[in-house]
């Protein structure tokens, strides 16, 4: 997805019309200029509980973005529940699957390292 194809997304997710429970939008490309476009939508938005961002370009940067819109989220009583971000630049001991329950967990692949490397 280029910028204006973000920005269309992002600009209708706040809409009262848009019903998304799930987002997915894995494999577009998406690096985290984009991701910072599509958080200023899906902060606003009330629905989407689940977003599927797996395999672009998003790095820790992005992640700490998409963090950021995730506590805003929560904050305001509508949180994500669970996002998805495999096969991304950004570290994947710390990121593979990122959250869940609305809060960021170490994964299965931290938690090997944690309790093997230490």
């Amino acid at each position: 997805l280029g910028n204006a194809e973000c920005e269309t997304i992002s600009d209708a997710l706040p809409s009262k019309e848009c019903n998304l429970i799930f987002l997915d939008l894995s494999g577009n490309q998406i690096d985290d200029e984009r991701v910072a476009v599509l958080c200023a939508g899906l902060e606003k938005n009330t629905t989407i509980k689940y977003l599927e961002l797996s395999n672009n370009k998003i790095t820790d940067s992005g992640v700490e973005t998409i963090k950021q819109c995730v506590e805003r989220r929560a904050e305001l009583g509508s949180p994500l529940q669970q996002v998805w971000m495999r096969g991304n630049p950004a570290d994947a001991a710390l990121y593979t699957g990122c959250m869940l329950n609305g809060q960021f967990t170490h994964t299965f692949i931290s938690s090997v390292i944690e309790q093997y490397c230490n």
